[in-house]
């Protein structure tokens, strides 16, 4: 492996570290402590604004893992070979691509259309209400099974990425 292209593994890397690794503190680590803390509008009005500020982050990590993904391609399989496409590492580097792809939609979802809708909704609402209206709740309950569908994606890209370097 030469210098560049243990550069462009490394830059990939942490994309994944950063993207996954965000999703994860927020999930795991964030919404619990909130939910735990305060109340629902209160909640949804600060994990909004979190949201907006990694937003940059995540968008620029994907375009990463875009373009230093399709590098690494390159560098890790023989185009040339005719049996390419039938061993276990293509189909395992195919799942990757797909549930790249996958998190790539989950993640529009996400961002560009439950979430601002969830967040106008919230937005005149006194945020010391202790229940949620009922005309919002199940925006709430989209947003977290998309937000779950994140998680979970994310994590099988890791495994798959795994899989990869072991062979697989």
């Amino acid at each position: 492996m030469d210098i560049f292209s243990l550069f462009v593994l490394w830059i990939h890397v942490i994309a994944a570290v950063t993207w996954v690794g965000g999703n994860l503190i927020l999930a795991m680590v964030i919404v619990p402590h909130f939910r735990q803390n305060l109340p629902p509008i209160q909640r949804i009005q600060l994990l909004m604004q979190i949201g907006k500020r990694f937003e940059p982050v995540v968008w620029g990590c994907i375009g990463v893992l875009f373009f230093t993904g399709i590098i690494n391609i390159f560098f890790a399989v023989d185009l040339t070979s005719s049996t390419a496409l039938s061993d276990a590492f293509m189909r395992t580097l195919i799942i990757k691509i797909l549930l790249f792809f996958l998190l790539t939609i989950l993640t529009v979802l996400h961002s560009m259309i439950f979430a601002p809708r969830l967040a106008a909704a919230v937005e005149e609402l006194d945020p010391a209400l202790e229940e949620l209206p009922a005309e919002i709740k199940p925006l709430r309950t989209r947003m977290s099974v998309v937000s779950s569908l994140i998680g979970v994606v994310s994590l099988l890209i890791l495994l798959a990425a795994v899989a990869l370097r072991m062979g697989l």
